[in-house]
């Protein structure tokens, strides 16, 4: 590696210089840069906008018939290609028995989170079945089971909560005390489950929007420790809004508000003293305990079973045969599911009531569902080498909410237990979903009325296990403060406003804590002085890097960012600091000779080289800015190289006149080609400075 000349140096790092554009011959170029350009690059006209437009349609018409169309059609729909490429041998199987353990999920779990948004459990089967179909014709991950989840239930039970209070507190007014019970509850049920399909084509129109304006890229702003943070706090009120379904009493109403959970709980105290319902205090308890072991030894010995146990229909079934038998309900006042219709439900347009009320938790539980199903559909894709568009996801998530909207469904999602079951079960193709819908519409249509001898605190138990996930995210605060205090602050930020105020408000913080972190981290990067690496060409960060050399006189400098206008300020602070020369005011009140030496003109460095290798792009402010050190550095007789500048940057310099208002060898192909550049000139300027001493002292 020694021995390296600046002639036969070539930047391995920039995978643009086979694009890089030769000047026109008015533009006073580096003459360095232009020597490279001459030899190793190829001309290219630079075009207008106009002219980029122009070519871009061109290119985008040029393909453009009527098979082309079609196809794009085509692809739109995903199932058309599974059906078209299905291996009936290697997949069916697999497929069916995944449809079959999901579906059998779906059951216990539709109906308990059904019951989470406040609604009558059927509706969380409808929400199991007929996104599921859609999806399945629409979607790109074969393995993400869409339906009920636990967190967006909540969210609509609070979106459903905001609404129909104000509604029901007008009709209490109104109400005579010999019709309320009935009249109001009757009411109060198709006044929830029309505004829940209300929700559902609203947050389904704003999923489409997003889709058409091919917005998916958006979903990578909510980051793991974001998702992290609110999911385990959104779990904490998921498992407090269940505990009174346990202890078989009523929930206390009108707790909103900061420190929502702690007031919270000092009334359920009161309440459980006086109301607590032993029979059904202890059925939770044991469901809950013999849930978590079944699931425990499911998860360990699955290798060996080879086969999921259905842990939650069992529990279902046992306890809806005891409860029948020994009538809980009549004898010990145990809460039940009820009666359940049956069939699945007639076409009906959302009656759009409080759509304007609905618009912000909406697009909240758009956010919510589309990041978190996208991620999971991201983790399988990676995981099993497929391709997720993620576009294509939120159309399939879009036209499943505004689909299922006009047949009495609230809004779905990806549950992320469900999609690990569906995964490890032996399912590869999209037709998992076809198969567990032909199950779950069967129990829909004929089964439903078994079980409305149900406990309710089996419900409740099933939500609550089913939280474990979540709630041992908690360990993620120490994995994100060991790896980075920054995603750290984001992890506790999202996860306390979540926990002390509310699921939207701590939304709303986590998303603006993450924009000041991401804003943070490009506004003040890393700002590294650079070392050469023995005789090599290299040159790494001298904190990292103890033994690379620095010459006397030069100083290399790398800023690890692009630079615009966000972290200007920063760049010309910590390049001065870094060069040892103080912008800052003198004091108005000296103090000795000591201030004098701090501030003293004579440069430390003759010449600084900038690495420009981290600039994606520059703005108009960068190079403004890099002018003006040019020049300043220049009266302190101090001399600026950049090098190796990206084809965006280069093309930034020529249209904002850079060369012309510096000098023609500021810019260098290589950092090592700028060091030798400079020492070259430093020994040039010592020849010269002893054949003055020589001349002077021989006229003496």
């Amino acid at each position: 590696m020694a021995g390296i000349r600046f002639e036969k140096d070539i930047d391995y790092h920039n995978e643009d210089d086979g694009e890089l554009t030769a000047a026109e011959p008015s533009t006073p170029r580096s003459r360095r840069l232009q020597s490279f350009v001459d030899e190793y690059g190829t001309y290219r006209p630079h075009l207008s906008r106009i002219d980029h437009i122009k070519r871009y349609l061109k290119k985008q018409f040029a393909t453009f018939t009527f098979l082309c169309c079609l196809n794009s059609v085509l692809d739109k729909i995903p199932l058309l290609r599974c059906l078209k490429e299905y291996n009936i041998r290697k997949n069916l199987f697999g497929d069916i028995i995944a449809g079959i353990i999901v579906a059998i999920m779906h059951i216990p779990q539709g109906m308990a989170y059904g019951v989470l948004t406040t609604l009558p459990p059927i509706y969380g089967l409808y929400v199991s079945f007929f996104p599921v179909i859609i999806y399945m014709i629409f979607g790109t991950c074969p393995h993400l089971s869409i339906g009920t989840f636990a967190v967006i239930s909540l969210m609509i039970a609070q979106a459903l909560e905001s609404v129909i209070q104000p509604s029901m507190s007008i009709i209490n007014n109104n109400q005579t005390s010999s019709t309320f019970s009935n009249d109001s509850d009757l009411f109060l049920i198709n006044e929830k489950i029309g505004t829940a399909t209300t929700l559902a084509l609203l947050v389904g129109i704003v999923q489409l929007i997003l889709s058409f304006l091919r917005l998916g890229f958006l979903a990578i702003y909510l980051t793991e420790p974001f998702i992290s943070g609110f999911t385990t706090g959104a779990a904490l009120h998921v498992f407090t809004s269940q505990i009174p379904l346990i202890f078989d009493i009523k929930a206390p109403r009108g707790i909103n508000g900061a420190f929502k959970l702690p007031r919270f709980y000092i009334k359920l105290i009161s309440l459980l003293i006086h109301n607590i319902n032993l029979v059904s205090t202890a059925i939770g308890i044991i469901s809950i305990i013999v849930l978590y072991v079944a699931k425990y030894l499911n998860e360990r010995y699955k290798s060996k079973i080879r086969i999921v146990l259905p842990c939650e229909l069992i529990l279902v079934i046992i306890g809806t045969i005891t409860s029948h038998f020994t009538k809980l309900h009549s004898k010990h006042r145990v809460s039940v599911v009820g009666e359940i219709k049956r069939g699945l439900p007639s076409l009906t347009v959302p009656p759009l009531n409080h759509w304007n009320q609905l618009i912000v938790p909406a697009i909240t539980i758009a956010a919510v569902s589309l990041s978190i199903s996208i991620s999971m559909a991201k983790m399988f894709s990676r995981k099993h080498g497929y391709k997720v568009s993620s576009n294509q996801e939120l159309l399939a998530y879009g036209i499943s909410n505004v689909f299922s909207s006009f047949f009495q469904c609230y809004p779905s999602a990806g549950s992320l237990s469900r999609s690990v079951v569906q995964e490890g079960s032996g399912g590869k193709t999209l037709l998992i979903g076809g198969f567990s819908s032909i199950v779950l519409g069967t129990v829909i249509i004929a089964l439903t009325h078994l079980f409305r001898s149900l406990p309710m605190t089996c419900l409740a138990a099933i939500i609550i296990v089913n939280l474990k996930g979540l709630l041992f995210q908690m360990k993620d605060f120490m994995f994100y403060f060991q790896i980075s205090l920054l995603e750290c602050i984001l992890w506790t930020m999202t996860f306390v406003s979540v926990l002390l105020f509310d699921v939207d408000i701590g939304l709303y913080v986590g998303m603006c804590t993450s924009f000041v972190i991401n804003t943070i981290r490009t506004q003040k990067p890393r700002f590294v002085v650079l070392g050469q690496v023995e005789e090599t060409g290299l040159y790494k960060s001298i904190v990292y890097f103890p033994s690379g050399h620095q010459y006397s006189k030069i100083k290399i400098l790398r800023f690890d960012e692009s630079l615009y206008a966000c972290n200007a300020p920063f760049f010309k602070r910590k390049f001065y600091e870094l060069i040892d020369i103080h912008l800052s005011y003198s004091p108005l009140i000296s103090w000795g000779e000591k201030t004098q030496k701090n501030h003293k003109n004579e440069p430390t460095y003759k010449y600084v080289i900038l690495d420009c290798s981290p600039f994606n792009y520059i703005d108009t402010v960068g190079v403004k800015l890099l002018i003006q050190i040019f020049h300043d550095l220049k009266k302190r007789g101090i001399t600026l190289y950049l090098s190796e500048c990206r084809l965006e940057v280069r093309h930034t310099f020529d249209v904002m006149k850079f060369y012309e208002q510096t000098e023609s060898d500021t810019v260098y192909v290589t950092t090592h080609s700028a060091v030798m550049a400079a020492r070259n000139a430093l020994n040039n300027e010592s020849v010269n400075n002893d054949e003055t001493n020589e001349l002077v002292e021989s006229q003496l």
